[in-house]
C-alpha cells in the first residue's frame, strides 16, 4: 500500500511546487496565496490554493480576527475571480459568512456570549439533574437486585430443605426395605 501511495503523493507535490512561483517572499499569508494563485496555470492546484486560503480565513474567523479576514478576502478574491472563475463562488460564501460574523465590541458578539453562557449553564444544570436522577435510579435498581437475591436465597434455601428431607425419607425407606429384606433372608 505504500509503495502506491508514495508516488502518487510525490506526483501531487511536485504539481503544488510547480504552481508555488519563484518570488515568494516572506510577507504575509494573503499574499503568499494570493502570489500563489496568481502564478499557477493548473486548475487543480489552483483549487487546492483557494481551498487553503478558505481554511486561512476560517482559522483567522475562529481566532476572532474578523477585521483582517475581511481584508484578506479582499486581497484574494479579485485573484481567484481573475484565475478560477469558477471557484469564485467559494469565496462568495466565505465572505457572505464573514460578514456576518460579529466583530468585537459589537452588541451581536456581547448577546451571543451571554447566549452561550445561558447556554453552557443550563447545558450544566441539565447535566447535573441528568447525574442525580442516575444515581437515584440506580440506588433503587441496587435495593431491587438486594431483594431479589434475598428472595432467591430464601427460595433456595427452602428448596434445599425440601430436597433434604425427601431424600432423608428415602433413604430411611430404602434402609427399611433392606432391613425387612434381610430379615426375610435370615429367617428362611
Amino acid at each position: 500500500m505504500k509503495k502506491i501511495l508514495l508516488p502518487v503523493a510525490l506526483v501531487a507535490v511536485m504539481a503544488l511546487g510547480a504552481c508555488s512561483g519563484s518570488g515568494n517572499s516572506a510577507n504575509t499569508q494573503a499574499s503568499d496565496f494570493k502570489a500563489k494563485i496568481e502564478n499557477c496555470t493548473n486548475t487543480d492546484s489552483i483549487a487546492a490554493y483557494v481551498d487553503q486560503a478558505k481554511a486561512y480565513v476560517q482559522k483567522l474567523v475562529d481566532e476572532g480576527k474578523i477585521d483582517e479576514a475581511k481584508k484578506y478576502l479582499a486581497e484574494v478574491e479579485p485573484v481567484v475571480k481573475d484565475k478560477a472563475p469558477a471557484l469564485a463562488g467559494a469565496f462568495e460564501t466565505v465572505k457572505s459568512f464573514v460578514d456576518k460574523v460579529p466583530t468585537a465590541g459589537s452588541d451581536a458578539l456581547d448577546k451571543a456570549k451571554e447566549a452561550a453562557s445561558v447556554a453552557g449553564d443550563s447545558i450544566a444544570s441539565a447535566a447535573d439533574n441528568a447525574k442525580d436522577a442516575a444515581a437515584e435510579k440506580l440506588g433503587e435498581v441496587k435495593d431491587a437486585v438486594s431483594d431479589k437475591a434475598s428472595e432467591v436465597k430464601d427460595a433456595v434455601s427452602d428448596k434445599a430443605s425440601d430436597v433434604k428431607d425427601a431424600v432423608s425419607d428415602k433413604a430411611s425407606e430404602v434402609k427399611d426395605a433392606a432391613q425387612n429384606k434381610l430379615n426375610e433372608l435370615v429367617n428362611k
